[in-house]
């Protein structure tokens, strides 16, 4: 079976789906046999070095990366709380010098306007529900399109660059076994 009877098969199968009516982010230009049979060996070794270079460094700093996210957050969460605390400070003085009102009376009108913009977001929020589902629906057309794309490639290489890659792969996950953990 060659590639262009696999395509047209593929082609046959998204179009029986009845999940994939909207399918803007499946651009089957993409889908190009013949874009991965230029690689050369060194250069597909090369790529896959380069993966488990990373995992590496990704696995050994996993520690440091926890800890500056949650410092980024604490970061993050102090500045939004200074942030509330100077609107609502103020809207008190503002309120205090429009209205003649108590300390008291500028709180509950302070608080009451609050709750109303947190049910308006909370509106807006459940109204955008409908974006997330199309945003499930492209994320799920690009990953069937990245399979597609790695089933082609895995295909299109020999049996040696097969066995090459698989053996890369097993040396990699061995060497990262063996040094990180």
């Amino acid at each position: 079976m060659n590639t262009t009877e696999i395509l047209r098969e593929q082609k046959i199968k998204i179009m029986e789906q009845p999940e994939n009516i909207e399918h803007e982010a499946v651009v089957e230009e993409e889908i190009n046999p013949e874009a991965h049979e230029h690689h050369s060996d060194k250069d597909m070794l090369l790529h896959v070095g380069v993966k488990f270079l990373l995992l590496f460094i990704i696995i050994l700093s996993f520690d440091f990366l926890i800890d500056l996210v949650l410092m980024v957050l604490d970061l993050l969460f102090e500045i939004l709380h200074l942030l509330i605390e100077f609107i609502d400070e103020m809207l008190e003085s503002m309120l205090a010098e429009a209205l003649p009102t108590s300390h008291h009376q500028n709180e509950v009108i302070i608080v009451n306007v609050a709750l109303v913009i947190v049910l308006f977001g909370l509106y807006k929020l459940f109204h955008g529900i409908r974006f997330i589902y199309r945003l499930k629906r492209h994320i799920k057309a690009d990953w069937l399109n990245y399979k597609k794309r790695k089933t082609l490639g895995w295909q299109c290489l020999s049996v040696i660059s097969k066995i090459k890659l698989v053996t890369a792969y097993c040396v990699g996950f061995s060497l990262i076994f063996l040094l990180a953990f």
